[in-house]
């Protein structure tokens, strides 16, 4: 189970958290899947994208944990 545990209010208030936090990895991931489409109609090479994004402002679990790019990144469910 999670590592963190927070108190957050009465009974359900958890699962307000988790449907919040559940939105922005959804966010997330569509916006790093709408990134690597646009880069790579325009030209870039996907492995070149991820590090330039991994390495900048956009990083974020989603692209440097669980890509959804298929061989980009090793042991995750795209590749």
């Amino acid at each position: 189970m999670g590592k963190n545990v927070v108190h957050v209010g009465e009974a359900g208030s958890g699962q307000i958290a988790k449907v919040c936090n559940n939105l922005v990895l959804g966010i997330s991931m569509a916006a790093v899947c709408e990134a690597m489409s646009l880069g790579y109609k325009l030209g870039l090479e996907t492995g070149a994208l991820t590090e330039i994004i991994n390495s900048s402002s956009g990083r974020c679990w989603s692209s440097d944990s669980y890509h959804p790019v298929p061989g980009v990144m090793e042991n995750t469910p795209s590749s």
